[in-house]
């Protein structure tokens, strides 16, 4: 079969994937709206009436046809949400980073589909509304007819749930694909995360509501005086933009109501997507077809234009290196003819290379670090002498003191005049620890690969026949160990220290993760192989940390 094997995966299981969570997403969708119908027109001093009429709803043809709309509504936005998901983290520098990221004409593109679907979805649903809120109008006499505000309020609504739905599917990292740690079944993945989607539905439409109000008494005013305008319509007694008209109990639950159901059918249908895409994926680790040659394990780990392959390739190589004892003897295989382990070189490489590769980006930061601090000027009240003498300083060249005077700087500088403003320099400002998230957005394809290489060296010592691990023991040894000390130098130079990732932002615990991976892997070569270790042709610096994890000292 032709093609890379990002370009096989896409044909073969991403389409299939991606078409089974949609599938799903629209299989949910007639039941939250049969709850949402259900409680929108709740009737508490006439119940029998109010269970009577809600199933008569749904079991007719119009409930049937608008249940319909609304599932092709969902799987629709389902389609076009697909690409802005993404397995490495975005990590913003400053607020100005954040809008332009956020502003990006692709995503503003999303941002409009948001907005339509959900305004769409507002008018559908005001169809299946009892009493006020079904019509744009309504006329009184023949002689002219009254914009029904209600309806308006509910539609303008609806477009900005859509637009807020848009910008948490971006500030808060809901496009951010995490894979699970434990490999479990996709139901009770989805089971388990119901409960997550409907607090986080609830949270977001009261907050969405709460600022929703004061924008619309603002700003009610410009989408009904141009309806009114354009239609030659006329404006009831009590606008809703009023402040009396605002204190509808009435109008306020249907909010709430339209709000949760957009937030928990699209919610539920990113957590669908999530799973399916996120599952686990076996590689074959070596193909004696010619034309699945290109499409084994190696290829996964090395397919850097498909970076959802690449992770699912480490991921694979990890769960292959603790629970398959038999996928395990085809990468401790020697090949026929010739007797090379060409398959354990070529992921021992692949793995060795990304760890190398991040190794060496925290060493470069913690250097800059260093020599950021090395650098920090001295205070101005040492470096200069009181009073106004235009950058004059006292420079001691033995026992001489001179006077040097610099030349005088430019009475007003533009880029410090405006960084001084309040605002601009809020916009300027860096997020903390914004450059040590940048390091580690990568790091969970690091955690599978310093994983997946400790396992396989630990199940070498009984598996391994021909002895191909022992050979690149030194080289795994001295890579896993130059990384664990780098990243724990680096986790104490961060001046932000230790937060909590259930608070703060998704990809915050990579770091952590990885650091308490490296530790537990060295252990685990160490409790396996003892003091054997010590006989191996290691750097010196190696071989002295080596020595601390055996006495416990780190």
């Amino acid at each position: 079969m032709d093609g890379t094997i990002g370009d096989v995966y896409n044909k073969e299981v991403q389409r299939w994937r991606t078409g089974a969570a949609m599938t799903w997403a629209v299989i949910t969708v007639p039941i939250i709206f049969g709850v949402y119908v259900t409680l929108a027109n709740v009737d508490i001093f006439h119940l029998s009436q109010w269970i009577s009429d809600s199933l008569s709803m749904m079991f007719s043809v119009y409930y049937v046809l608008v249940c319909f709309v609304v599932a092709m509504v969902t799987e629709l936005w389902c389609c076009l949400s697909l690409p802005t998901f993404t397995v490495e983290p975005e990590v913003h520098h400053n607020p100005i980073h954040l809008a332009l990221y956020v502003c990006s004409p692709r995503r503003l593109g999303f941002g409009l589909v948001c907005f339509l679907l959900s305004g769409a979805t507002s008018i559908i649903c005001t169809g299946v509304l009892m009493g006020r809120y079904q019509d744009l109008m309504t006329c009184t006499n023949r002689d002219f007819c009254v914009l029904n505000e209600h309806h308006l309020f509910l539609v303008t609504y609806g477009c900005y749930a859509g637009v807020v739905f848009y910008l948490f599917h971006f500030l808060k990292q809901n496009n951010y694909l995490q894979f699970s740690s434990l490999q479990q079944s996709k139901y009770f993945q989805v089971r388990s995360g119901i409960l997550s989607v409907l607090q986080t539905s609830f949270h977001s439409v009261l907050w969405q509501t709460v600022y929703f109000y004061p924008l619309y008494w603002l700003f009610g005013h410009i989408p009904t005086d141009w309806i009114v305008h354009s239609l030659g319509l006329r404006r009831s007694e009590l606008p809703v933009d009023s402040l009396y008209g605002l204190l509808d109990v009435g109008l306020l639950w249907q909010c709430l109501l339209f709000g949760w159901l957009i937030h928990v059918s699209w919610t539920l249908s990113s957590l669908l997507i999530k799973v399916y895409i996120t599952e686990r994926f076996c590689f074959p680790v070596e193909s004696l077809l010619d034309d699945r040659k290109n499409q084994c394990l190696i290829d996964a780990l090395q397919c850097d234009q498909n970076t959802m392959v690449k992770f699912l390739g480490f991921l694979d190589l990890c769960l292959l290196s603790k629970h398959s004892p038999q996928r395990r003897q085809t990468v401790f295989s020697l090949s026929q003819p010739g007797g090379h382990p060409h398959n354990w070189t070529k992921l021992s490489t692949a793995c060795l290379a990304v760890i190398t590769s991040l190794s060496e980006r925290i060493q470069d930061a913690n250097w800059q670090v260093f020599s950021e601090a090395s650098v920090r000027p001295a205070p101005d009240d040492i470096r200069k002498p009181p009073g106004n003498h235009h950058g004059s300083v006292l420079t001691y060249r033995g026992d001489n003191v001179t006077k040097e005077t610099a030349p005088p700087q430019p009475t007003k500088d533009v880029w410090s005049f405006w960084r001084s403003k309040p605002v601009i320099s809020y916009l300027l400002t860096e997020f903390p620890d914004a450059k040590s998230r940048k390091l580690f957005t990568s790091a969970q394809v690091d955690i599978w690969a310093v994983e997946a290489l400790c396992n396989l060296v630990a199940a070498s010592f009984v598996e391994d026949k021909y002895g191909v691990v022992q050979k690149s023991l030194p080289q795994i040894l001295t890579s896993v160990i130059n990384l664990q000390e780098n990243v724990e130098k680096h986790l104490k130079l961060a001046s932000s220290g230790r937060r909590n990732g259930a608070q703060g932002p998704l990809d915050l615990p990579l770091k952590y993760v990885l650091h308490s991976s490296l530790k537990a892997c060295i252990y685990r070569i160490i409790n396996t192989f003892g003091v054997h270790l010590l006989n191996l042709d290691l750097p010196s610096d190696t071989s002295y940390k080596l020595r601390l994890f055996m006495d416990f000292k780190e």
